[in-house]
C-alpha cells in the first residue's frame, strides 16, 4: 500500500511571491520548482517542515490552520494547549495564569497535552517488549514521519505505531466526556500548534483515517491574544500547589527527554539536516546497535517550531525551570503524582495503535515496475548531458530533479541554460525560443529591467 494524501499546510501566495528561489534552495525533499515566476510545491514531496517558511523574504510562505474564526459557538470548546506554548512567556507568568488567559481567549474549556506524557512513558516500555524491529523511531514528529514516506520508505516499517500525546490528550478527553453523559458530537478539540506539520496532522493523519483532533490555531494567534489579556490583569494567580503530572513530563517536547524512556540505546537527533544525515546513514546500514530514534526536525525540538513566536533557546530554559518547580512540588508531596489519565491506562492502551505508515504513492516513476526502470534509465541517460551545476536556473532545485522532471512530462531539456547555448550553437533552438523558455520559468518581463 502507498500513502496518497498530500494535505498540506504550508501554502504560497503567489501575489506575494517574487520567485526569488531561496524556497526552493533551502527544500529538504526537493519538493518546490519555480514556474512562471512563482514557486510551486509538488504535493507528494512536501513533508511541511517549513524550512521554506523560515527562508522566505517576502513573507510569501504561511501555516494554513483552521483558525479562531472556525470555533463553533454552540460547541463545547476545549484547547489542548503543549507546554511548548507556555514556554513562550517569561517565568513571571505561571502556567495557570497562560492556561487561563488561553481560555479567555475564547474556549470553554483547555487542557495540558503532556498529561498524556505519563501514559506515553508506560506506552513505549509496553512497545519495546512487544516489537524487536530495531531501531524503532519516534512517531512524535510529523514532519519526520512524512521525510521518511518519501526519502527513506525501506524505513518505514520502523515507525512506531503509537499515537501523539496529543491524541491521546483527545481521546482521554473524549472518554471523560462520555462517562459523565455528555454528548461528544458538540464537543470541539483545537490543537495549538508550534509548526505546519502538526496542524497537517490533525487534519490529515497519517495511519489514521481521522484524527482526534477537530481543527488547529497557529500559535502566534492565540499568542498574542493572550499576552493581551495577561497584560490587562492585575495581581497574579498561586501557582500549582499539586503536580499532576511528572516533571519531565512538560519537557517532553525538547529534544532530548523522550529518548530517556525507551529501554536500550537511544538517540535524540534534532534539525532537518542532521535528521536526513542521519537516516542516509541507517538506511545504507552504517549505523548499528541502536534501539530507538528520537528525531525532531526543529532545532531543540518544538521550541524550535517554526510558529514559535519566542525565542528557542528561553524556551528551552523556562520549561527547564517548570520542571524543577514540578520536582520541588513532587518531593514535598511524597513523590505521588496524581494524573487522571493513567486512571484510564487500559482503556487508552487500548485504542493509542495507528495504522502502518506507507510510503508516498506519488514518488513512483510509474505504477509498473518495467516502466519505470525504463523512465530511471531515462533519468540517468539524461544526466550525461545536463551540466551537473546545480544551479537551479531551470527552476528545479538539482539537475537530477530537472531529469525526473523531464521523464515526468513536467520540463524540457531546453529548461537548462547550458543546454540552450548548445542547441543555440547547432542551430536547434533560436535565441527568441529560449527567451520563451526562460519566461516560462521565471515569468514574462523578469529581465526588463536589464534592458537599455
Amino acid at each position: 500500500m502507498k500513502d496518497r494524501n498530500y494535505t498540506h499546510s504550508i501554502q504560497i501566495n503567489s501575489d506575494k511571491c517574487i520567485g526569488c528561489s531561496h524556497c526552493m534552495r533551502v527544500c529538504s525533499t526537493k519538493a518546490i520548482r519555480i514556474v512562471d515566476g512563482h514557486a510551486r510545491i509538488q504535493p507528494e514531496r512536501c513533508v511541511d517542515c517549513g524550512e521554506c517558511f523560515r527562508a522566505c523574504p517576502q513573507r510569501a510562505i504561511y501555516a494554513q490552520d483552521d483558525g479562531l474564526a472556525s470555533l463553533l459557538p454552540e460547541h463545547h470548546t476545549i484547547a489542548l494547549v503543549p507546554s511548548v506554548f507556555i514556554g513562550q512567556f517569561s517565568s513571571d507568568y505561571s502556567a495557570t495564569q497562560v492556561l487561563d488567559a488561553v481560555r479567555q481567549v475564547g474556549f470553554d474549556e483547555v487542557f495540558e497535552v503532556e498529561h498524556a506524557v505519563d501514559f506515553m512513558k508506560r506506552a513505549y516500555s509496553a512497545y519495546a517488549e512487544s516489537h524487536s524491529t530495531r531501531p524503532l523511531i519516534s512517531s512524535y514528529c510529523p514532519a519526520v514521519v512524512r521525510l521518511i514516506q518519501v526519502q527513506y520508505p525501506a524505513l518505514t516499517g520502523q515507525i512506531m505505531r503509537l499515537k501523539a500525546p496529543h491524541d491521546i490528550a483527545s481521546l482521554f478527553l473524549r472518554k471523560s466526556k462520555e462517562e459523565k453523559g455528555e454528548s461528544t458530537e458538540k464537543i470541539s478539540i483545537y490543537y495549538i500548534t508550534p509548526c505546519a506539520a502538526k496542524s497537517v496532522a490533525a487534519s490529515a493523519p497519517v495511519g489514521e483515517e481521522k484524527s482526534l483532533i477537530d481543527g488547529t490555531v497557529n500559535m502566534p494567534t492565540v499568542f498574542n491574544l493572550a499576552s493581551r489579556i495577561l497584560r490587562g490583569q492585575k495581581g497574579s494567580m498561586p501557582r500549582k500547589s499539586v503536580a499532576d503530572m511528572s516533571p519531565d513530563s512538560v519537557c517532553w517536547s525538547l529534544s532530548g527527554t523522550e529518548k530517556s524512556y525507551f529501554p536500550g540505546r537511544s538517540l535524540a537527533i534534532d534539525g532537518m539536516d542532521n535528521v536526513i544525515e542521519f537516516l542516509e546513514k541507517l538506511e545504507l546500514g552504517q549505523i548499528t546497535g541502536i534501539d530507538f530514534l528520537e528525531m525532531r526536525a526543529c532545532d531543540q525540538g518544538c521550541a524550535g517550531g517554526i510558529l514559535c513566536p519566542g525565542n528557542r533557546f528561553l524556551t528551552v530554559e523556562r520549561l527547564e525551570q517548570r520542571r524543577e518547580r514540578l520536582k520541588m512540588l513532587k518531593d514535598e508531596h511524597q513523590g505521588i503524582v496524581e494524573n487522571s489519565l493513567l486512571e484510564r491506562e487500559e482503556e487508552l492502551h487500548a485504542h493509542s495503535g495507528v495504522e502502518p505508515v506507507y510510503p508516498r504513492d506519488g514518488l513512483l516513476l510509474d505504477e509498473d515496475m518495467g516502466k519505470a526502470l525504463l523512465k530511471l534509465q531515462r533519468i540517468d541517460r539524461l544526466m550525461t548531458y545536463l551540466p551537473g551545476f546545480d544551479c537551479g536556473a531551470c527552476g528545479a532545485p538539482e539537475c537530477r530533479y530537472l531529469a525526473e522532471d523531464i521523464v515526468k512530462g513536467k520540463a524540457t531539456i531546453s529548461h537548462c541554460v547550458f543546454v540552450q547555448r548548445v542547441m543555440e550553437k547547432n542551430y536547434k533552438l533560436s535565441p527568441e525560443q529560449s527567451f520563451e523558455v526562460i519566461e516560462k520559468v521565471w515569468g514574462k518581463n523578469r529581465l526588463d529591467k536589464y534592458q537599455g
